[in-house]
């Protein structure tokens, strides 16, 4: 062989192996250069299972990463205990706005916070907290977090630069929830105690308690008005939302959501109620999980406005842009279909119509970047729903994993089988991780 052929072959063979590392970096980026891994990385979505509802965590759990283009399943990694049973009972999966790792909260007997690196989709430390870290608030720079120990009577503050918990504070019984609200005499922490009926105060710079405020019994959640004026708790036991002044720290107001207790539904099944203000900051959605119906409150008049028919266990309302923009999508936590109520400004919300989904139980929804699809968690149905959100149709329904089987029927009303909690969709951009904070 001459030189100049010598030299074409090798052109060749260079040009093949530069295809064939190409195409290995575009598959697998981790494979290649170090930086191609974090800036392109393709969106992913992530679900933790068994997770959920904490009686039904029998064994250990894992997170699984499926690619959210084809749905496929990427990898799967157990979930950390240090019990010989393997046994962790995470709950809710974290991401953390503008940074590449999440935080999977859990049940008792978990006192702490495991960390997740979404780039390398592998568990990487843990933070110590109070006992069952269940739910996560951020600060508005996203610097600090605090998760409500549900089992141990308090909150933890935790820096997320050093990965470290700041204080744990003790507050009232079973806080479900902790909301950060800037307020005249500066910014300030409210806990509701789902186990009691009041909301613990805190001075969010100096960790000190302030106090409590009654509100009605059992507030399980709560929203902050747009203008940072007035705390909206959400009551279950008594049905009831109650405005609290954030300066002043006095109630102003108390409705009643509408609807009665339902007696026919398992005690897993118990009231639970999860308040949405509307991005017009005109309307309190309350998912009326008894009355099967969405409690549509006036926020100006104070009054209750409508009763929106939903499913059995009505949940969370969630208000995408894009396609779907002046529209909310309501979540059933009992029931096989979503929820779509229409906004219309000072006019009352109204029905529009329910998306059908292959399987029970609909939750928590995240969004890719271009709102174009709404990842729906399916807790008792143990799948995830991909939600077209122009059309608004189910394209698919995936498997988590569980038993029964993805081939076997899954319309039961067994509502504790403890499925995803969330699926949270998560693109990157500038080798950062991104994803719609609800």
């Amino acid at each position: 062989m001459d030189t100049a052929a010598r030299g074409r072959r090798i052109s060749v063979l260079l040009v093949i192996a530069a295809a064939v590392a190409m195409l290995v970096a575009l598959t697998n980026p981790a494979a290649g250069d170090p930086a191609a891994a974090r800036f392109g990385l393709a969106p992913r979505i992530y679900t933790v299972t068994p997770s959920s509802e904490p009686g039904a965590i029998t064994g250990p759990s894992s997170v699984k990463v499926w690619d959210a283009g084809t749905n496929k399943m990427i990898k799967e990694v157990p979930v950390p205990s240090d019990r010989a049973d393997g046994l962790s009972r995470p709950h809710h999966f974290m991401a953390i706005p503008g940074r590449n790792f999440a935080f999977v909260m859990g049940f008792a007997p978990t006192s702490s916070i495991k960390v997740f690196d979404m780039v390398k989709n592998e568990f990487t430390g843990e933070i110590q907290t109070g006992l069952g870290p269940r739910h996560l608030e951020f600060n508005p720079n996203g610097a600090v977090a605090y998760s409500a120990n549900f089992d141990g009577d308090s909150i933890s503050a935790i820096n997320i630069n050093s990965r470290k918990t700041e204080a744990t504070i003790p507050v009232g019984d079973r806080p479900n929830y902790v909301e950060y609200v800037k307020t005249k005499h500066g910014p300030r922490l409210f806990v509701c105690n789902f186990g009691e009926n009041t909301v613990t105060v805190i001075n969010a710079d100096t960790y000190q308690v302030i106090g409590k405020v009654t509100v009605g019994d059992g507030p399980f959640n709560m929203s902050a008005t747009l203008d940072n004026r007035f705390l909206v708790t959400a009551d279950a036991r008594s049905n009831t939302a109650t405005f609290v002044d954030v300066d002043t720290l006095k109630v102003t107001d108390q409705i009643g959501i509408g609807g009665t207790h339902r007696t026919d539904l398992p005690p897993s099944a118990f009231q639970r109620l999860n308040p949405r203000i509307s991005p017009d900051g005109k309307w309190l959605f309350i998912g009326n999980q008894d009355a099967s119906a969405v409690s549509v409150i006036n926020i100006r008049e104070r009054r209750l406005e409508a009763l929106i028919p939903a499913g059995l266990g009505a949940d969370i309302a969630f208000f995408p842009g894009g396609p779907a923009d002046g529209y909310a999508l309501v979540t059933n936590r009992y029931d096989n279909f979503v929820t779509v109520v229409k906004l219309h400004g000072d006019e009352p919300p109204t029905f529009v119509k329910n998306i059908p989904t292959e399987r029970i139980g609909s939750h928590y929804i995240t969004f890719s970047e271009d709102w174009s699809k709404g990842i729906v968690s399916e807790r008792p149905g143990r799948a995830y729903s991909v939600i077209d959100m122009a059309k608004l149709v189910e394209t698919a329904n995936v498997w988590v994993g569980g038993t029964p089987g993805p081939s076997e029927p899954d319309h039961s009303q067994d509502y504790t089988r403890a499925g995803p909690d969330m699926a949270v969709y998560v693109w990157f951009d500038k080798g950062k991780a991104m994803f719609h904070h609800e």
